[in-house]
């Protein structure tokens, strides 16, 4: 059997963290294999190249920034995800390719055909299956973000956060594998009730075990 790749996406505070555990208990549940895993990071290499990109004392410019990210996607693709889709695993990924053109593309200014073709090399072939991206509010997102510690990632204003969620539903509207999941005025269990539903509605030959 062969593993699928399912990628979960959204602006920070979106809610995706929470439902990847879900979706990952509920596969454990079936007697499905599954392993949850992390954009920038999962593997050694990846995880100091998230050091890089997420602290606040470096002035990164948007070139560097895309090819960092893309240098800890081409280790965690060819390290974890391959292997581990050929042994059959369900690999559920907090972020990936689209992550790239909505924040570095929509946000930072930087031409999407670059990024696509980058993402084309560094993923070496492999595409999610998948996508789930989970749209809030920019006010929500803000809020949600109030209370922690800002990342040098977090730390963007609210008309780049519009940007990257505009990025994102355009991402939606363009490929197939895309749903969008409306985490506005929703608690956790109103969104994971949303995304079986589309689920079951619009991938239920990938996937039939919801």
């Amino acid at each position: 059997m062969t593993g699928k790749l399912i990628t979960f996406e959204g602006i920070d505070g979106s809610g995706k963290s929470t439902q990847i555990k879900l979706i990952s208990e509920k596969l454990n549940e079936l007697g499905i294999e599954n392993i949850i895993i992390r954009e920038p990071g999962g593997t050694n290499v990846s995880e100091k190249i998230r050091d890089i990109l997420l602290d606040n004392k470096n002035l990164i410019n948007k070139f560097t920034e895309t090819l960092l990210f893309l240098s800890s996607r081409s280790q965690l693709v060819n390290e974890i995800i391959i292997p581990a889709i050929n042994k059959g695993v369900y690999v559920l990924c907090d972020r990936y390719i689209d992550s790239t053109v909505a924040y570095q593309g929509y946000g930072r200014g930087i031409e999407i055909s670059q990024i696509n073709s980058l993402n084309d090399i560094a993923v070496n072939k492999i595409y999610p299956d998948l996508t789930f991206i989970f749209d809030i509010e920019v006010k929500t997102s803000l809020k949600r973000l109030e209370s922690k510690h800002k990342d040098r990632m977090e730390q963007v204003d609210e008309n780049f956060i519009l940007k990257v969620r505009n990025g994102y539903l355009d991402l939606a509207k363009y490929y197939d594998r895309c749903v969008v999941i409306d985490c506005n005025h929703k608690n956790i269990i109103e969104i994971n009730e949303i995304l079986v539903k589309k689920f079951n509605s619009k991938f239920e030959k990938v996937l039939i075990w919801f």
